[in-house]
């Protein structure tokens, strides 16, 4: 069984190309310790077309299967199993994790299972940078972590980063689509114009939550209720959120408190 880390993205800039390979984003992020555990079997009987189960059910994943197919494994009767410790929409990387996970079943090269998640995740519009941050973390055997991404795309450099304090994720809302903002001319002007002007010379888990948090109310990417949870979170924390989704990463000095202004907003984990 293979394992692939989730992955929230705290600043992004989108850079396109009409080479899906060369296409990304750079920016800023955390790589989770939770994420996706795929196994795959060929015990399709029934049908030549490969199957994606999660949560014992048949979901659609045209990610996944688009992924396997440009590794030259569609159409071969394949059953992938998919068990998934985050909710996929939220801002966590999830579709980005499922197809890394599942190339990885069934390739071991693991560029080959980059390249491969990268493009479908790129084809499909979820994603931008998940995939080469994740990646990243899996061979150097290190998340959680602070991803930096630094040159887009599959050609593209990512550096990781200790992370040197505990944080918190608050799930909340239903989730929101990614590729309705990075299709659209004006979001991606907004997006990086915003992203343009952001530093931070000292990369840590507060300074990169603060160049988050910059970043989202630059943009205005923040839907109401999460605004509202960023209003109550208490002297000495830090928060912003996890783009594209609706949910929040957080850390303080005091999280009994920090959990009590977040709880209502969401199911609350802490790392």
């Amino acid at each position: 069984m293979s394992f692939a880390p989730g992955h929230l993205s705290l600043t992004f800039a989108i850079c396109k190309d009409d080479n899906p390979l060369k296409m990304g984003s750079t920016g800023l992020g955390i790589v989770l310790p939770q994420g996706v555990h795929c196994a795959v079997t060929d015990d399709n009987f029934a049908s030549s077309d490969n199957i994606v189960i999660c949560g014992g059910s048949q979901i659609e994943d045209p990610v996944t299967l688009r992924a396997l197919e440009i590794l030259g494994f569609g159409d071969k009767g394949l059953m992938v199993y998919l068990r998934r410790d985050l909710p996929i929409g939220s801002g966590f990387g999830i579709s980005a994790a499922s197809a890394l996970a599942a190339c990885m079943e069934v390739e071991k090269d693991m560029s080959l299972a980059t390249r491969a998640a990268h493009e479908a995740e790129i084809e499909f519009r979820t994603g931008l940078g998940d995939v080469m941050a994740i990646s990243k973390s899996i061979q150097e055997h290190n998340f959680p972590a602070i991803a930096v991404r630094e040159k887009p795309g599959y050609y593209g450099e990512t550096k990781l980063y200790p992370l040197d304090d505990n944080f918190l994720i608050c799930i909340s809302g239903i989730g929101r689509e990614t590729s309705d903002i990075i299709a659209d001319k004006k979001w991606t002007e907004i997006i990086n114009s915003s992203a343009q002007g952001i530093k931070i010379s000292n990369v840590n888990l507060r300074s990169v939550i603060k160049a988050g948090r910059l970043f989202t109310e630059k943009t205005g990417l923040m839907i109401d209720s999460m605004s509202e949870a960023l209003d109550l979170i208490p002297m000495g924390s830090v928060a912003t959120v996890a783009h594209l989704g609706t949910s929040l990463i957080a850390t303080s000095k005091n999280f009994e408190e920090l959990i009590s202004s977040l709880e209502d907003f969401g199911e609350i984990r802490k790392y």
